[in-house]
C-alpha cells in the first residue's frame, strides 16, 4: 500500500482492519488502518475523513497514539500510525482482574492528559472504552483509533444524528442523540476507570451506580462529579477533570515493584503527580534514570580480560596477505595479457583461414544452391568434397559451412545453410546422430541474431570476440564473405575451432595461485615461529613486570638477557619502577596525614548528627582518556556547593568523597541542604564537563556515612542520580520532584529529579 510492505494483520474491528507494515525508508514497523469502504457513503464523507487526519496528525502528545501518514489511493483511505507494543486496558483486566486504586488513577491522569490536547485542538474522540486504551512500554498510555472522532466544525464520519460508539460506554445525552461534546469523553472515560476498579463490564445502559474500590471521599467525589447524569455537572473538558483530578491524588502508597533482574530498565512510580503541572522553565532536572553502557567497579578491582590476538600472528598474516596480493595482482596481469595475446593470434589465425576456404568456394554453383536449394544437386557433393579435404589439411577445425541471408536476415537476424560439409559424429556418446548432430541440408534457416559477429562475416573477414559454449563445448568460429567476381557478397564461409584451451590457462593460472599463497603462507609460518621464538622470553619478562606494577608490586625485577631494543625497554622499565616507589613512599606519607587530620574533624562532628553526600566518580565509557585531571579539575566545584550550602569533606572512602551536613538549629534540616548542593553539583558537573558520572547517595542517622556509600554506588551501577533514604525525604518532599524506586539489596528509596523552585 504506497509505499508500505505489508506483513500482516493485527487485528479487525468494525471500522475495518488494522494491518501491520513495514516503512521501507525509515526502516520501522507502522500499523496501518484501513476503513471499510462502507463507512464511505461518498466523496464528502472521503474529504472528511482526510480533514480529520490532518487535524489528528497535530495532536503531538505521548498518550495519544502518533499518526505518520495518510493514503488517499485505492477503494478506501488508510491511517498509516505508529506500531505499539503492549496491552489494551481490556486485555489487562481480561488477565489480571481488577486493578489497583493507584494504576486506575495513574491511567485516569496520564489519559486525560491526551484528551485535554485532543480538547483543547477541538477534537473529540467519541468512543473511549478499555480496548481503545493500550498500557505500552514504559508504563505509558495511550489512546487508539479515532475512527469516530468529531471535529469542532462538526466534521465527522458518520451521517448526521447518527448514534456511534459502543453502547456501554456511551453518555446519556449521547444515547438520545444530542451531539458529541468534552464532557461524553469524561463520561467514557469514568465507565473505564470503573471497569478497571471493579473487574466488571457496565450493563448496557452504562450504570455507574457502584464507586472506585478503596477511593477516599476526595477522589469518590471527582469521580462522581465525571459520570455525573447531566453533562452540565460535569467538567467542561479534560484539562479541567486533570487539575481537579491533582488536588485529591492521595500519596502513593510503599512501592511493591520487585527489584528489575538486570541493571536495564528501572520500575518507577511517580511520587508527586502535580508535578508535571509545574512548568519545566521552573525546574532543573537531572535525569532520574539513564541507561549506564557499564557499572561501577568491582571492589575487587578484578578486570574482564579481553582475548587479544599475538603481535607475531598480525606481523606474519599482514606481510603474508601484502605480499599474497601483490604476486596474485602481477600474476593476473601478466596472465591476462598472456591469454588475451593467444586469443588475438587464433582469432587472426580463423580469419585468414575462413578467407582461404572462401576461396574453394565455386561461386555460381554457390549462387544457384542459394536460389534453389536441392540436395540432389551434384554441386552439393563437390563443394562438400572440397571443404572436407581444406578441413583435413587443418586439423584445428571442427566444423565448417557456407550459409547465405536471407531478405529478413536484418531484421529478424535468420540466415540459410548452403553446404555443410562438417563431420556427423555422435557428440553426446548415445550411440545415435542425433538431429543436431546430423549435417544442416541446402536451405535450413539457423537464428544468427545472438551472434553479431556472424552477421558482419558477410561483410569483411572476423571472428568471433568471445568463445561461445553449449553442449559440444567451447567453441570460437572465424567467418569470410563469399563474392561474385563483381565484388558482391553471396554469403560466407564459417569455420570453428575449439576453444575451451583458453579457459584452461584461466584454470591453470588459478591453480598456480593456490599453489603460491599455500607455499607462501608455509614460509611465513616458519619465518614467524623463528621471531615468536626470538621475542617469547624478553616480551613475556616486560609482561610480567608490567602486570606485577598494575597490581601494586613496585619490589618486581625482570630479567632481559638482550643486547637489542628490547634491553632499551628493560632499563626504561627499572627506571619507571624506581620513580613509582618513590612516588609510592610520598603518597603514603601524605595519606597518612590527612586521614589523621580528617578523622579528627570526623571525630568532632560524629556525634552531632546530620545528614551524610557520598559522591560516586567515574569517567564516562567513551572518555576514559585523561580521567584523573578531570577529577583534579572537578573536586573544588564539588567542595564549593557543598561549602554553599553548609556541607564539610568529612573523608575518602569506597572510591567516592563523604560529606557531612550538620544540623544548624534545631529546626534545620541538613538533608535538605545536602541534596540542593548536590543538585547543584550533578547540573555543573555533569552537564558542564561532560566528561564525568556522578551518582550521589544522601542518608542521615548513625549509619549515614555507610549507607549514602551503598547508595551511590548502587546508583552508579543502575543508572540512578541521586537516591536518599526514603524516611529522610519525608520533611523536605513538598520542594523537590522524585520517583520511588525498588532497587536490590537496599530496598525502598526515593531518586530525585530536581527542585521545584530550582
Amino acid at each position: 500500500m504506497g509505499r508500505y510492505r505489508i506483513q500482516g494483520e493485527l487485528g479487525r474491528g468494525g471500522m475495518g482492519v488494522v494491518l501491520l507494515g513495514i516503512d521501507p525508508q525509515l526502516e520501522r514497523e507502522v500499523a496501518i488502518k484501513v476503513l471499510d469502504v462502507r463507512q464511505l457513503v461518498s466523496e464528502e464523507a472521503r474529504a472528511r475523513f482526510l480533514r480529520e487526519a490532518r487535524a489528528l496528525a497535530k495532536l503531538n502528545e505521548p498518550h495519544i497514539v502518533q499518526i505518520h501518514d495518510f493514503l488517499a489511493d485505492g477503494p478506501a483511505p488508510a491511517l498509516v500510525m505508529e506500531r505499539l507494543r503492549g496491552r489494551t486496558v481490556r486485555d489487562l483486566i481480561a488477565m489480571e482482574g481488577p486493578q489497583p486504586l493507584q494504576r486506575v488513577l495513574d491511567c485516569a491522569w496520564q489519559v486525560l492528559r491526551g484528551l485535554a490536547v485532543a480538547h483543547a485542538a477541538g477534537v473529540v474522540h467519541r468512543d473511549l472504552k478499555p480496548s481503545n486504551l493500550m498500557l505500552v512500554e514504559g508504563g505509558v498510555y495511550k489512546i487508539l483509533d479515532f475512527g469516530l472522532a468529531e471535529m469542532a466544525d462538526g466534521g465527522d464520519l458518520t451521517a448526521s444524528g447518527d448514534v456511534m460508539g459502543t453502547l456501554r460506554y456511551l453518555a446519556p445525552e449521547r444515547r438520545r442523540g444530542v451531539e458529541a461534546g468534552p464532557p461524553g469523553d469524561l463520561w467514557s472515560l469514568g465507565v473505564t476507570l470503573l471497569e478497571m476498579s471493579t473487574g466488571r463490564r457496565p450493563g448496557t445502559e452504562g450504570e455507574v451506580e457502584r464507586g472506585l474500590v478503596g477511593a477516599s471521599p476526595a477522589v469518590q467525589a471527582w469521580f462522581d462529579r465525571l459520570t455525573a447524569p447531566d453533562p452540565q455537572d460535569r467538567p467542561a473538558t479534560a484539562g479541567q477533570a486533570l487539575q481537579s483530578l491533582a488536588e485529591v491524588m492521595p500519596e502513593p502508597q510503599p512501592s511493591s515493584i520487585p527489584a528489575p533482574a538486570t541493571s536495564g530498565t528501572i520500575p518507577i512510580r511517580i511520587n508527586d503527580p502535580t508535578a508535571i503541572l509545574v512548568p519545566s522553565q521552573s525546574t532543573r532536572v537531572t535525569g532520574t534514570v539513564r541507561p549506564r553502557v557499564t557499572s561501577a567497579p568491582s571492589p575487587s578491582g578484578a578486570t574482564r580480560r579481553i582475548l587479544r590476538i599475538p603481535f607475531v600472528i598480525k606481523l606474519i598474516t599482514t606481510i603474508w596477505i601484502i605480499s599474497s596480493a601483490a604476486t596474485i595482482l602481477a600474476g593476473w596481469a601478466i596472465s591476462t595479457h598472456a591469454i588475451a595475446t593467444q586469443e588475438q593470434r587464433l582469432r587472426d589465425h580463423l580469419a585468414a583461414t575462413a578467407a582461404g576456404a572462401a576461396m574453394l568456394v565455386d561461386v555460381e554453383a554457390h549462387r544457384r544452391l542459394v536460389a534453389h536449394p536441392d540436395p540432389s544437386d551434384p554441386a552439393v557433393a563437390r563443394q562438400r568434397t572440397l571443404l572436407q579435404q581444406f578441413r583435413v589439411l587443418h586439423r584445428d577445425i571442427r566444423y565448417i559451412y557456407t550459409l547465405a541471408p536471407l531478405a529478413e536476415t536484418k531484421a529478424t537476424g535468420v540466415v540459410q545453410f548452403v553446404i555443410d560439409a562438417s563431420d556427423e559424429k555422435d557428440e553426446n556418446h548415445n550411440g545415435v546422430i542425433d538431429p543436431d548432430e546430423a549435417l544442416a541440408a541446402p536451405g535450413q534457416r539457423y537464428p544468427a541474431k545472438d551472434w553479431p559477429d556472424l552477421i558482419e562475416g558477410f561483410d569483411h573477414p572476423t571472428t568471433d570476440r568471445e568463445p561461445r559454449k553449449d553442449q559440444w563445448g567451447e567453441w570460437i568460429s572465424g567467418y569470410a564473405p563469399i563474392r561474385a567476381a563483381d565484388g558482391t557478397a553471396l554469403g560466407l564461409i564459417a569455420v570453428d575451432v575449439p576453444a575451451a584451451h583458453i579457459q584452461g590457462l584461466r584454470h591453470s593460472f588459478l591453480l598456480h595461485s593456490l599453489v603460491l599463497l599455500v607455499s607462501t603462507l608455509v614460509a611465513f609460518l616458519a619465518a614467524g615461529a623463528l621471531v615468536a621464538f626470538r621475542l617469547r622470553r624478553p616480551v613475556a619478562e616486560l609482561q610480567r613486570g608490567m602486570a606485577a606494577v598494575a597490581q601494586g608490586d613496585l619490589e618486581v625485577a625482570i630479567n632481559v638477557q638482550s643486547r637489542d631494543e628490547f634491553q632499551v625497554l628493560a632499563e626504561s622499565f627499572e627506571a619507571m619502577r624506581q620513580e613509582l616507589r618513590r612516588a609510592a613512599t610520598v603518597r603514603t606519607a601524605f595519606e597518612g596525614f590527612v586521614t589523621h587530620s580528617l578523622d579528627q574533624r570526623s571525630s568532632a562532628h560524629h556525634d552531632v548528627g546530620g545528614a551524610r553526600l557520598h559522591v560516586h566518580l567515574q569517567a564516562l565509557p567513551d572518555r576514559v582518556q585523561g580521567v584523573e585531571d578531570r577529577i583534579a579539575e572537578a573536586m573544588p566545584r564539588i567542595f564549593h556547593h557543598a561549602q554553599a550550602h553548609g556541607g564539610l569533606p568529612e573523608r575518602v572512602i569506597g572510591g567516592g568523597i563523604a560529606i557531612s551536613f550538620a544540623p544548624t538549629d534545631p529546626g534545620d534540616v541538613p538533608q535538605e541542604r545536602a541534596v540542593r548542593a548536590a543538585l547543584g553539583m550533578l547540573a555543573e558537573i555533569e552537564h558542564g564537563q561532560g566528561t564525568l558520572d556522578l551518582a550521589i547517595g544522601i542518608a542521615t542517622g548513625a549509619e549515614a556515612t555507610l549507607v549514602s556509600q551503598r547508595l551511590s554506588r548502587c546508583g552508579a551501577q543502575m543508572g540512578l542520580d541521586l537516591l536518599i533514604v526514603q524516611a529522610d525525604f519525608v520533611p523536605i518532599r513538598p520542594s523537590f520532584y522524585a520517583d520511588r524506586v525498588h532497587l536490590p539489596e537496599v530496598g525502598e528509596v526515593i531518586a530525585i529529579k530536581g527542585a521545584v523552585s530550582g
